[in-house]
């Protein structure tokens, strides 16, 4: 089975390893599954959509596409506005769902953060962009995997944030084996159960 990966530094740090750290995680879980992760640190979905072509349209063709961004678009330095973050993400799901019918989609929330390290985001405002995610997920009838609650349901964001450089929101190997889990619950149960 071949995934496609989009989005933002979440899914684009390598924490150490000469691979980013999810495709690592994911393969520990699922060692035949094929990855191409073609996330960029720092994009919000306004780039996203402006580099949609390079990033998946122009990429071998995947079996499931999961696509996480929101996080840079909620930075209090950087914001975009709610309306403007829903209808990238509905340009973006619009194309994708053209380009790829019948492939599963699955939108992933970003994740919570540890706002004593965190300053630029707060959980609330992140709990916003998860929404929008949500619901745009609802409107196209795509799936969707909420990694915000599942870090809130974690407990302890303080150990679960920590990574590399340790700034509450890039977390290392806690953070990454919860989100490759939620991932996992979204392939197919034949290709889990391999």
């Amino acid at each position: 089975m071949r995934i496609l990966l989009l989005g933002d530094s979440i899914f684009a740090r390598k924490e150490g390893l000469d691979q980013p750290r999810i495709n690592w995680t994911l393969k520990e879980k699922k060692p035949d599954l094929e990855i191409d992760n073609t996330a960029v640190s720092g994009i919000n979905s306004g780039a996203l959509l402006a580099l949609l072509g390079d990033l998946a349209l122009k990429r071998p063709r995947a079996d499931q596409l999961f696509l996480m961004v929101g996080v840079n678009d909620a930075a209090s330095h950087k914001q975009v506005p709610l309306d403007q973050y829903r209808k990238n993400l509905q340009a973006i799901v619009s194309a994708l769902v053209c380009f790829y019918p019948g492939t599963k989609t699955v939108l992933v929330s970003g994740p919570a953060v540890d706002e004593v390290k965190q300053r630029g985001r707060t959980n609330a405002k992140l709990a916003k962009y998860a929404k929008v995610m949500e619901e745009v997920a609802a409107e196209y009838q795509l799936a969707y995997a909420d990694f915000f609650t599942a870090m809130l349901k974690e407990g302890d964001l303080k150990a679960l944030c920590r990574g590399e450089l340790d700034d509450g929101l890039h977390f290392g190997p806690r953070g990454y084996q919860l989100l490759a889990a939620e991932m996992m619950k979204q392939l197919p149960k034949e290709e889990v159960e391999q």
